[in-house]
């Protein structure tokens, strides 16, 4: 027997390659997913192209907080209507419409 490394202890510690060579978090719900909706085909081309984006390194697209302030209240033009001022001579006013009842979804008939 050679001395040195017998392999007794080598289950108990995964190297960093061995944890990282599945799927991981979401990576894995989307293969299910694929695989559930496409069968085993599709769960082979949802892993390939996870694994091209792995291969490509393209980090997701972050999306910026959009806040929007305005200067004043916001008016209910269903019931004030809109009344903008061109200039100091031209006024433009578009009154409320009136108010109509909603109409109803027609249903269709069966055919015999």
């Amino acid at each position: 027997m050679a001395e040195g490394n017998d392999g007794a202890g080598d289950d108990a510690v995964a190297s960093d390659d061995e944890l990282h060579d599945g799927p991981v978090g979401g990576e894995a719900a989307i293969i299910a997913a694929a695989r559930r909706r496409h069968g085993s085909f599709g769960a082979v081309v949802a892993a390939g192209m996870l694994g091209f984006e792995k291969l490509l390194g393209r980090k997701p697209k972050e999306e910026a907080p959009i806040v929007v302030d305005a200067p004043t209240e916001p008016v209910d033009i269903d019931s004030d209507g809109i009344t903008l001022a061109v200039d100091d001579l031209t006024t433009v006013v578009a009154p409320p419409l009136p108010r109509v009842a909603p109409t109803p979804t027609p249903t269709r008939r069966r055919r015999r």
